[in-house]
């Protein structure tokens, strides 16, 4: 059913700007310099169980919208703002740390806009606010504050990106604009984001929040803040520690250590720091690693020249064995159907794999939801952990 999927380079240079604009400005001394373009600008001990909506309603859950593109490109749901409030849409980010939304003044710009005038607590500051891509697309503005409530939990004076031009890119959006899940010390802004803001008020039965991100376009997607729901996986959670040593000892990602990629059982690719990046399509490593990985692929080839730099092809034909992660003592497998990104083109006998060499993290690599989409997720803030479990 998956070999008539036709790759899609466009989804796929979107994606690798955006992946560019949140990793390459940053260089951390354990991380090898990457020549990428750069924007402007343990398994634990023990962990209480987190809140479970399954068995009582409390907390928040919001449904995700999934954008499907051939490539999967991004989960997004619902968020309102202001006095009395108005409702929008937002991309859920793991990967970075800023809530942005587009005012009523932003020309052109994907909605539902935000308008200022008729909120009662909005209040702007002269600090600017610009989040810029490699490829020219951007989002300006100056950084705000009013009341934001995401999944029915509400935080007042949250600050925020008010943007009010947008180009490339941003224009093309299908949500208006994005809630980065990250820590602060990654806020472009400077505000402290909405989910630390929630735990910090105690406003959560748990300070975790957890994804289920369904395939191809299909409903029950959803995050779950402060909670999370058994009725979407099997089995327990399986929690790893986060690790900051990958940048510095400061935290800005969810990055956990991994062993890396092996094929059908094989010998890893070599070890990184993985970011769990919801806000992310595809899967990153670095380029050394992602070599040895497809040399344990029959007839894999490197595609540099022709798919994109980093991407890798092989045989439609091929029938794909396990292709997994390990974190701890455990190898999480990714779906063949998630890891193929279709034909090169239409008719072509020659496959995209999903796993992309690219060095733009340094030494980590980014895993994106290609991973998700068969693991739930559970990310807490109490224990620097995330952890994972079977999706259904």
């Amino acid at each position: 059913h998956h070999r008539n999927k036709v790759f899609n380079p466009e989804a796929a240079q979107r994606e690798r700007v955006r992946v560019y604009a949140k990793y390459g400005g940053k260089n951390f001394s354990q991380a090898f310099n990457s020549t990428a373009a750069r924007p402007i600008e343990k398994r634990s001990e023990y962990h209480p169980a987190p809140f479970d909506i399954q068995g009582r309603a409390t907390s928040g859950h919001d449904p995700l919208v999934d954008v499907f593109d051939t490539i999967d490109e991004y989960y997004y749901g619902p968020l309102s703002i202001g006095t009395p409030s108005q409702s929008t849409t937002v991309d859920f980010d793991t990967g970075s740390s800023d809530l942005w939304l587009p005012l009523s003044t932003c020309s052109g710009c994907p909605g539902p806009l935000f308008k200022t005038s008729s909120s009662s607590t909005y209040k702007i500051s002269s600090t600017p606010f610009t989040i810029q891509y490699a490829d020219g697309s951007s989002a300006t503005g100056k950084v705000a504050t009013d009341t934001v409530t995401v999944a029915g939990l509400s935080v007042t004076k949250q600050g925020f990106g008010a943007v009010t031009k947008e180009t490339g890119n941003f224009l093309d959006s299908s949500s208006a604009g994005l809630m980065g899940l990250g820590f602060a010390a990654n806020a472009e802004s400077g505000a402290t984001p909405v989910f630390i803001n929630l735990v910090n008020q105690g406003s959560l039965a748990s300070n975790v929040f957890s994804f289920y991100m369904s395939r191809g376009g299909s409903s029950g997607s959803e995050l779950c803040f402060g909670c999370t729901n058994s009725a979407k996986y099997t089995g327990s959670i399986a929690y790893y520690s986060l690790d900051s040593s990958a940048t510095d000892g400061t935290q800005y990602y969810w990055n956990i250590k991994s062993g890396g990629f092996s094929y059908n059982g094989g010998s890893s690719s070599g070890s990184f720091s993985a970011v769990i990046d919801s806000g992310t399509t595809l899967i990153y490593i670095p380029t050394a690693t992602a070599k040895k990985f497809y040399a344990s692929i029959p007839g894999a080839k490197d595609a540099s020249s022709t798919v994109g730099d980093g991407f890798y092809t092989y045989p439609c034909s091929t029938d794909l064995g396990s292709i997994a992660i390990s974190f701890g003592n455990t190898k999480y497998a990714i779906n063949p159907a998630d890891f193929n990104l279709g034909a090169v083109s239409e008719g072509s006998s020659s496959c995209v794999g999903g796993i992309v060499g690219d060095d733009v993290g340094g030494s980590l690599a980014i895993i994106g939801d290609e991973f998700l989409k068969h693991w739930y997720s559970v990310f807490n803030y109490s224990t620097k952990s995330v952890g994972f479990a079977k999706a259904i």
